[in-house]
């Protein structure tokens, strides 16, 4: 009987041993847990109630010219205390490209509660007349739609089926000789090739494949000396090299001035 209890003592105190140490483990356990629970819903509230006091307090525009600053606000829609957070860019942004002068555009958000607008506008340089109809058209040859060729009467109409691509190309010559450039009133590309010219005064240009600048210059200096561009003439021919042809015109001379 005694043999019997000392060998069962060791045993019964060892087992006690083990469950002492897994009430403890249980125990922290559960209090870590309830812990990290509490934790864990403070940070999402503090989370949450940060987010929801990040608002659209200011709205910076930036590159507009002819776009109107309440036009672009009234695109973007913005409602009292709108989120910072939850506002849609995309949305936002295909709302302002809407906008009759609006290239493109982009919006940038700058925490806390500032929206950052840049505007790229359109650029017309001059009215592409094409199939019986009229076109505004950009410095990248791309046509306007968006806007009504009719406001833009301060525009060169220049004429071909072939001319759009070319539109920039004639027109960044053209602004390097704004004396000229004030008497141009109508422009044709001409086979894909060449442009002929047509001044306020009725005058007729035919400029040659190549070296247009040069010829243009030679223009300005003839008109200069000669007062060539005053004088009563259908047609300047300037398509072969070295050479300048003028058909005089049937009506007489402009202001008395004698012909060349």
């Amino acid at each position: 009987m005694n043999t019997t209890v000392k060998f069962f003592k060791p045993l019964i105190k060892f087992n006690l041993r083990i469950l002492a140490i897994l009430s403890v483990l249980i125990l922290f356990s559960f209090i870590s847990y309830s812990l990290f629970n509490v934790y864990s819903k403070t940070k999402n509230y503090s989370l949450s109630n940060f987010i929801s006091h990040l608002v659209v307090e200011n709205v910076r525009i930036n590159g507009t010219v002819h776009t109107k600053g309440s036009d672009i606000i009234e695109k973007i829609g913005l409602s009292k205390n709108e989120s910072m957070w939850s506002l849609n860019i995309t949305e936002v942004v295909n709302r302002i490209n809407e906008l009759p002068w609006v290239k493109k555009s982009d919006i940038k958000k700058i925490y806390p509660s500032t929206l950052e607008i840049n505007i790229y506008e359109h650029n017309p340089i001059a009215i592409w007349f094409f199939d019986g109809k009229k076109y505004l058209v950009d410095d990248e040859s791309n046509i306007i739609e968006k806007l009504n060729p009719a406001d833009f009467n301060n525009l060169k109409v220049i004429a071909g089926h072939n001319a759009l691509s070319e539109i920039p190309n004639i027109m960044d010559i053209l602004q390097k000789f704004p004396y000229f450039q004030k008497k141009v009133k109508s422009i044709l590309r001409v086979g894909d090739r060449r442009w002929t010219v047509r001044l306020y005064n009725g005058i007729t240009i035919h400029l040659p494949e190549n070296k247009i600048a040069d010829s243009i210059k030679d223009l300005e200096y003839l008109d200069n000396e000669k007062l060539l561009l005053s004088r009563y003439i259908d047609v300047i021919d300037m398509r072969l090299p070295d050479r300048i042809d003028i058909l005089p015109s049937q009506i007489g001379y402009r202001d008395n001035i004698n012909t060349i």
